[in-house]
């Protein structure tokens, strides 16, 4: 599912598939809104956003679990017409030629006191944020990509076993891979205004958790559910054959006074049978 601010639409994808999302609430006004997500161990995913109008460039700016993983820019229609409206980041690069996708990772924990530390300040992790600026441009030159170093590494976290964010998840980048230099509009420029446009916050957890926790609804309790009532021809044949019989064998050992009520009547599979009149008895 989607969430829209403005002209502006975000959404996760999990291995090419779009993430449900529980508990929405926009805030600042509508320029803000967060919600729930279900995490996955061991799976991909990007973070997506369109912009339906382009009426300006805009500067984007990607954080997961606290660290800005990705910034890029989206350039206005008017002047870059060719340029798509709509932006999947699902992976940080490490180089001109290599990339580190996104993955949802367990959360290790250790009895080790040495990390005793982490039940007062645990790692920052459980959130994406995606925020939308404004974006003041100064240059823009068509050229290979050119990587710029230094940006935050997610590698695995490690926590003490008594956390309470022990079973959670976190984002790392998965394993290296070298992809061909790619040739894009290298942008220099700056976010302005005094805050962004929209700010889009998913929170994520595995499902049990958000399912313990309220904030994905429980399937209804197996013993509670009705039956369907069995509705076929076959069935309703029989019961109609056995309640037949039934009535007879109550007539015989009522005696004669039943048998003066005997009607005969025809089914509807056109056979004969015996119905009894059993109503003052």
């Amino acid at each position: 599912m989607a969430i829209n601010i403005s002209s502006f639409t975000a959404w996760i994808t999990i291995e090419g598939s779009m993430c449900p999302i529980y508990e929405l609430k926009h805030t600042a006004g509508g320029a803000a809104a967060v919600c729930w997500i279900p995490s996955q161990e061991g799976k991909t995913f990007s973070v997506n956003w369109s912009n339906s109008l382009r009426d300006r460039p805009i500067y984007a700016e990607l954080s997961i679990d606290g660290a800005v993983c990705s910034t890029h820019f989206m350039l206005d229609a008017l002047n870059y017409p060719d340029d798509p409206s709509a932006i999947g980041i699902s992976y940080a690069t490490t180089s001109d030629f290599t990339r580190r996708d996104f993955v949802f990772s367990a959360i290790h924990v250790t009895d080790d006191d040495a990390y005793l530390y982490t039940l007062d300040c645990p790692p920052a992790f459980g959130n994406i944020r995606l925020e939308l600026w404004e974006a003041d441009i100064a240059d823009i030159a068509r050229r290979p990509f050119q990587h710029t170093y230094g940006a935050a590494v997610l590698e695995d976290q490690v926590i003490h076993e008594a956390s309470k964010k022990a079973g959670a998840h976190h984002v790392k980048f998965s394993g290296e891979y070298v992809v061909p230099q790619a040739t894009v509009n290298m942008v220099a420029g700056t976010r302005k205004g005094a805050a962004a446009l929209a700010t889009f916050a998913f929170n994520y957890r595995p499902h049990d958790i958000l399912m313990a926790g309220g904030i994905i609804p429980r399937p209804p309790d197996a013993a509670s559910r009705r039956r369907a009532p069995i509705k076929t021809e076959s069935v309703d044949e029989r019961i109609q054959d056995l309640e037949a019989q039934l009535q007879s064998l109550r007539s015989q050992k009522a005696g004669g006074d039943a048998w003066r009520r005997m009607q005969w009547e025809r089914d509807a599979r056109g056979n004969t049978v015996q119905v009894i009149d059993l109503t003052d008895i």
